[in-house]
């Protein structure tokens, strides 16, 4: 278009010269060079594939990416926003609570179909919460094996949060209600989540889940699902007929590239355009190739720690161990200053996060004195790390402790070397009880026989939100009715807080709660040892535009689109 322009302007010119009389006048006009095509192929690398296709059946990060081009929910998050504001998706305003609070009307949006067709309305919504309630196990049909994504719509108590006879109720063709059995303020996030995102009921077993090798998903999204192979891609095309507008590009392919190396090989020969994750390649030595865009968005909303089973390591020696351990080594060596120090579960820009809660940091003389005063030992409590007083603490052995990991990770497997040297100056042994991945798996989830968690002792994890709820986060990893409580703790106060908070309407109480219960696990039970949180880094092409950077790490292949200049 600017072309054209240009071209015009030169004709106007020449005829204004020789309309004035100016002769011997010679335009250079430059040679017009043909436009390079723009791509509409968006090529994406990520390491590895989805677990479960079925949106009802998963929760890891690599599924949601997956599952996200191509089906929606009633809500989502504002990727645009550092807040990450939920906004109306599906749903064509934000809902109405009755005085109840256990009944949300919610408008749908009209004129949306799914790729196969059919209309989204009421009856699809209803469709989609009935399947969501047998899945559960909340119609009284007994459904043997339930969906890893199950603990997500129920109360603590373990009771499913949706009415089990009539989950939602059909107002008119686009509106209706979700109906709870007791109130959830949890509700709105927790619609955002793809466990709760509309499928076509036509295409869509309704007591079956998808088949992740060999199944289809059928939404409304910007894209439409073609194929999985597995340790190889999975490719999409454009949905002409979304309901916003059409997607830029016309072809998504997710590439599978395991090998860091391969991943960054293809990156630099621009078969990559885009790489699912938190991803920084290594620098070369002249630095990023021009045509990267590494893009550092700041903290993560995701946590690591050193878990301590509650069961077989009491407060004191929790304690004892959290004050004991080098985190400035692990930030700056072990993790080449690309993470930040934990305070607890709830990252700096997470909701509900509260500043003046402090996990316990470096203090060689803070932890013996614990011991100490325990009467274990009546050792010089100083910041010794050499001499005959470090000596003396490391010839005690009071404990000794297996440290679990998969042998795969770098940084776990130096983590252990670290714990060894910094948990034998207050006279702990560390055995190294490194495994496989899928051995450490088996144990976490108690099978092959072993004994779930109480095989652990000492070992690292880390942790995402499902959702964006501090609720979400602090449930896994701290009540006792959770699955994923790979500590084993049990606080009867955090309990109770927590049994609140899920239901109380009132902001500035579920804040005094959050910040009752962060206080009880960060600065006195110490489940854990918390350790960072992930910087975030976007790598990608720089001719993409409009990439949603977040701290949610999600990506949106609709709202980008290629530089036709680059």
């Amino acid at each position: 278009m600017d072309r054209d322009k240009k071209s015009i302007a030169i004709i106007v010119l020449s005829i204004i010269l020789i309309a004035s009389g100016i002769g011997a006048i010679f335009l250079i006009i430059p040679e017009c060079q043909p436009a390079i095509p723009v791509s509409r192929t968006l090529n994406v690398g990520t390491f590895y594939g989805p677990w479960d296709l079925d949106p009802i059946n998963t929760w890891e990060l690599k599924s949601r990416d997956i599952i996200k081009q191509v089906c929606e929910g009633l809500y989502t998050y504002n990727l645009s926003d550092p807040d990450l504001e939920i906004i109306p998706l599906l749903a064509e305003d934000y809902g109405t609570w009755d005085s109840s609070g256990m009944h949300l009307t919610i408008p749908l949006r009209q004129n949306v179909w799914f790729h196969d067709g059919t209309p989204f309305n009421a009856e699809v919504v209803k469709w989609n919460f009935e399947r969501i309630n047998w899945f559960m196990n909340g119609t009284g049909a007994l459904n043997t094996t339930l969906p890893q994504s199950h603990y997500l719509w129920r109360f603590l108590s373990g009771t499913l949060i949706l009415d089990s006879t009539n989950p939602v109720t059909i107002n008119s063709e686009y509106n209706v209600t979700i109906n709870l059995i007791a109130p959830y303020t949890l509700l709105e996030s927790l619609l955002c989540h793809m466990t709760a995102f509309m499928l076509s009921p036509e295409l869509t077993p309704k007591y079956e889940y998808i088949s992740t090798a060999y199944g289809r998903i059928t939404g409304t999204g910007p894209f439409i699902y073609d194929y999985y192979i597995a340790n190889s891609e999975i490719k999409f095309h454009r949905w002409d007929y979304y309901w916003r507008e059409p997607a830029f590009f016309e072809e998504l392919t997710i590439f599978l590239i395991k090998d860091s190396t391969l991943m960054y090989n293809c990156i630099l020969n621009q078969s990559v355009d885009y790489v699912l994750g938190n991803y920084c390649p290594p620098l070369t030595i002249s630095g990023y190739p021009e045509h990267l865009t590494i893009y550092f968005s700041g903290k993560g909303l995701s946590y690591s720690y050193l878990s301590m089973n509650n069961k077989k390591i009491n407060k004191t020696w929790r304690q004892a161990i959290s004050y004991a351990i080098d985190y400035t080594y692990i930030i700056n060596t072990l993790r080449e200053d690309r993470v930040s120090r934990s305070n607890g579960p709830l990252a700096p820009s997470f909701p509900m996060h509260d500043p003046n809660i402090k996990a316990a940091t470096w203090d060689l003389a803070k932890a013996r004195q614990i011991i100490v005063d325990a009467e274990i030992t009546t050792l010089t409590a100083n910041n010794d790390t050499t001499g005959p007083i470090a000596d003396a603490w490391k010839a005690a052995d009071f404990q000794t402790w297996n440290y679990s990991y998969d042998i795969g990770s770098w940084f776990r497997k130096n983590l252990g070397v670290l714990l060894k040297d910094n948990l034998d100056l207050i006279g702990i042994e560390v055995i190294d009880q490194g495994m496989s991945w899928a051995d450490f798996m088996n144990i976490s989830y108690g099978y092959m026989g072993s004994g779930g968690y109480d095989s652990f002792e000492l070992h690292c994890m880390g942790w995402g939100p499902d959702y964006l709820s501090p609720f979400n986060m602090i449930t896994s990893g701290f009540s006792n009715r959770s699955m994923f409580n790979s500590a084993q703790y049990h606080n009867h106060s955090v309990e109770m807080w927590l049994d609140e908070v899920q239901s109380e309407t009132n902001a500035t109480k579920r804040v005094e709660l959050y910040s009752k219960i962060l206080h009880q696990i960060v600065e006195v039970g110490m489940p854990y040892a918390f350790l960072y949180h992930p910087y975030l880094y976007y790598s990608h092409s720089n001719d993409l535009k409009n990439v949603p950077y977040n701290s949610l790490m999600a990506f949106d292949a609709w709202s980008i689109n290629r530089d036709s200049n680059s």
